[in-house]
């Protein structure tokens, strides 16, 4: 007898094709806020942990240097 597969979701077949999560189910989503008095990075060079690189706010923060 053989073993049925589980179906994926069209979302979790977008995802696997694309090789990323680029659609995030919603019933999965977290809480992601920026948060006030930090800082965040909103743009940068490629690889930089911002906003605009698809990172998350807690990714994004901008640590001073001292």
């Amino acid at each position: 007898m053989k073993r049925r597969k589980k179906k994926k979701s069209l979302i979790e077949q977008m995802n696997d094709y694309y090789g990323c999560e680029y659609i995030v189910d919603g019933s999965k989503l977290k809480e992601d806020k920026p948060e006030p008095g930090k800082v965040y990075a909103l743009t940068g060079g490629p690889g930089a942990h911002c906003i605009a690189n698809g990172y998350s706010w807690k990714d994004s923060v901008v640590e001073d240097d001292k």
